[in-house]
C-alpha cells in the first residue's frame, strides 16, 4: 500500500505540477497535512515550488518533481543494456558491412524491438484493438511505466507518465523512435506520439486510430 508521501509524488508525476489545494482535494486531506508532506519532500530535494500568478487573487505555489523526485520512479537502463548486449552478440559481420554508425544503431534497435515483440506476441495475438491497447498499457506498467489508456474520438490513447529510459532517450532520440515502432507492432497498426517527455512534456501520449468498421 502506498504511503501519503508516495501518493503525492505519484500525483505530481501524473499532473506535471499541482497546488496544495488541488492535492488536498484529490486525497481528502487537510491543507496543513499536505503542506507538511510537501515541506518535508522539499527539504529532501524531491519537489520544488514556484510562485504562479493568477489573473485574479493572490499568487499560489505550484509544486513539481525535481530530478531527484523523478528518480524515485522506476528506470530500466538494465533492460536496455541487456537487450543491446543480446543482439550485439548475434550480429553477423555481413549484416553491418558497409553500414555507417547511424545505420548500425538503427539496425541494432530494430533487432531489439523484434526481440521485445516476440516476448509479448502471445499476449496481443488475435486480439481486438481495444484488447491490445489494454494489454500494451499493462506491458508498459510491468516494464516500470506509469501508463493509462483512454478512448478518444478517433480511437485510443495510451498515456505514459514515466519514461523508464529517460537519461538515454534525452541523448539519443532513436530510443523514442524505437519505442514508438515497438508499440506500433504490439498494437498491430501505425501508432503516433503527440508529445514526448524528452521534448519537455510531462507525459508521452501514444495515439492509435480505430477503423470505422471496428467502431460499428
Amino acid at each position: 500500500m502506498q504511503s501519503t508521501k508516495e501518493h503525492i509524488l505519484s500525483q505530481l508525476k501524473r499532473s506535471g505540477g499541482s497546488t496544495v489545494d488541488a492535492l488536498a482535494s484529490e486525497f481528502g486531506l487537510a491543507r496543513m497535512t499536505v503542506r507538511q508532506h510537501l515541506s518535508g519532500m522539499e527539504r529532501d530535494g524531491l519537489v520544488v515550488s514556484r510562485e504562479e500568478r493568477r489573473r485574479t487573487g493572490r499568487p499560489h505555489l505550484l509544486f513539481s518533481l525535481t530530478a531527484g523526485g523523478e528518480e524515485r520512479f522506476p528506470k530500466r537502463y538494465d533492460r536496455l543494456a541487456d537487450l543491446a548486449l543480446q543482439e550485439v552478440a548475434l550480429l553477423e559481420a555481413e549484416e553491418i558491412a558497409g553500414l555507417g554508425p547511424e545505420d548500425k544503431k538503427r539496425l541494432l534497435l530494430q533487432k531489439m524491438a523484434d526481440r521485445v515483440y516476440r516476448e509479448h506476441e502471445q499476449t496481443v495475438q488475435d486480439k481486438s484493438l481495444k484488447e491490445r491497447v489494454v494489454a500494451v498499457a499493462e506491458i508498459l506498467r510491468e516494464e516500470g511505466g506509469f501508463a493509462e489508456w483512454k478512448v478518444d474520438e478517433h480511437g485510443y490513447e495510451i498515456i505514459d507518465y514515466n519514461c523508464v529510459y529517460r537519461a538515454v532517450a534525452d541523448s539519443h532520440r532513436d530510443v523514442c523512435d524505437w519505442h514508438l515502432s515497438l508499440l506500433s507492432r504490439l498494437l498491430g497498426r501505425q501508432t503516433n506520439c503527440s508529445q514526448f517527455i524528452t521534448e519537455g512534456a510531462h507525459c508521452c501520449r501514444f495515439v492509435v486510430k480505430e477503423d470505422v468498421a471496428e467502431r460499428s
